[in-house]
């Protein structure tokens, strides 16, 4: 797969599950704000037992993680009930990418 391809399915997954991610250095994270409780983070991780250097290509392997932001304060049940909503997305969602086990080659 070509991180094109990849991008594609994050960003269209992303938003099934009601997110926007934005691309980074290290690969993907959540559009956030104030009001977002939980961070995902899509990385792409080198696998060095495949990656030939001399032919520059190099392997990537796509995975997802969360983590929950701190809410603090005195919420309402109404706040409570839409963290939790967000949140149970999330680790619906980093877990969709995950089991997918996507995998792309970058040259260099």
């Amino acid at each position: 797969m070509t991180k094109k391809e990849i991008a594609k399915i994050i960003e269209s997954k992303a938003a099934a599950y009601g997110f926007v991610m934005q691309e980074n250095t290290m690969g993907w994270a959540n559009e956030s704000n104030r009001d977002t409780c939980i961070r995902i983070e899509i990385r792409k991780e080198t696998d060095y037992e495949k990656t030939d250097w001399e032919a520059r290509k190099v392997f990537r392997d796509i995975k997802a993680n969360a983590s929950i932001c701190q809410m603090g304060g005195n919420p309402t049940p109404e706040e409570l009930l839409k963290a939790a909503d967000e949140i149970a997305r999330g680790a619906k969602f980093t877990a969709d990418i995950n089991s997918m086990e996507l995998s792309c080659i970058e040259i260099f």
